[in-house]
């Protein structure tokens, strides 16, 4: 490691967010403010479409703004290596599904030094225009002193290039409602495969009521009967509130929390 890098800090800001907000936010007062510029029904349209985007990126602001609130990631990160201390020995590979810039699967690596952890990505060209590519996630290993334990290489989680059993845990942290595919619940089935028996996986995402319907089911038990069914045992779910988490006003509207299980 380079002096450079020993004074630089590791960036995992999450743009994209942050732009939307501030995109319907501005789009909004602009929009309203041309109402009273033109007349008649040009002037309603424009304050009717300036509500909708004001209001949605108010709404925005107070369901999804922790994301650019260093404390309340803070306080995820934390809950989130609490979590796999209690249910994970440390030890051996751990594999980390949609891992962006890393944070997830460096902070592992930070916490659990005798843990060798592969973070998999497909750093689409959209998601590049906010800073997620596979070298920023490189370098922000090498800015925390774990590159030797810490890897990352492009491949879709629908389609692991890991043989089975191959790891003791599996995580994954507000990825999987980014996959686009017509049954998430296929990749829960590849998270799982690769995992070796005893393993233990967890993810930490949105399952709303809207999402759920994403894993071709109504309700959360029927979530945890399709992946029993893969030969998973200890099956949960627990909001991230519940877990001691307190995101905001409105947070618990996106039903954020972690499902977890381990391979038998």
């Amino acid at each position: 490691m380079n002096t450079k890098e020993n004074h630089e800090k590791p960036y995992y800001g999450y743009r994209a967010v942050r732009y939307f907000i501030v995109a319907l936010i501005a789009g909004g007062i602009v929009t309203i403010a041309l109402a009273f510029i033109f007349t008649a029904w040009l002037s309603i349209l424009c304050l009717v479409l300036g509500v909708v985007l004001l209001s949605s990126g108010v709404f925005g602001h107070l369901s999804m703004g922790w994301v650019n609130n260093p404390e309340k990631i803070e306080l995820v990160k934390d809950n989130f290596l609490d979590r796999l201390g209690n249910v994970w020995t440390g030890n051996g590979k751990v594999l980390d599904i949609g891992t962006g810039l890393g944070h997830v699967a460096i902070e592992i690596a930070k916490r659990f030094p005798e843990a060798q952890v592969v973070g998999v990505d497909t750093w689409t060209k959209g998601w590049k225009l906010f800073g997620m590519t596979k070298a920023g996630a490189e370098k922000n290993a090498r800015i925390e002193g774990v590159s030797g334990r810490c890897t990352f290489q492009t491949d879709s989680a629908l389609y692991l290039p890991f043989k089975e059993g191959g790891f003791q845990l599996v995580v994954s942290s507000f990825a999987f409602h980014e996959i686009k595919v017509p049954d998430r619940t296929v990749i829960i089935k590849e998270a799982v495969r690769v995992l070796a028996p005893g393993g233990v996986f967890v993810i930490c995402d949105s399952f709303s009521s809207p999402l759920l319907k994403t894993y071709n089911v109504k309700n959360m038990p029927e979530l945890h009967e399709k992946v029993q069914q893969m030969g998973v045992e200890d099956v949960k779910y627990e909001s991230l509130k519940k877990a001691g988490v307190n995101l905001g006003v409105l947070t618990h509207l996106w039903g954020i929390g972690y499902l977890s299980g381990w391979k038998v």
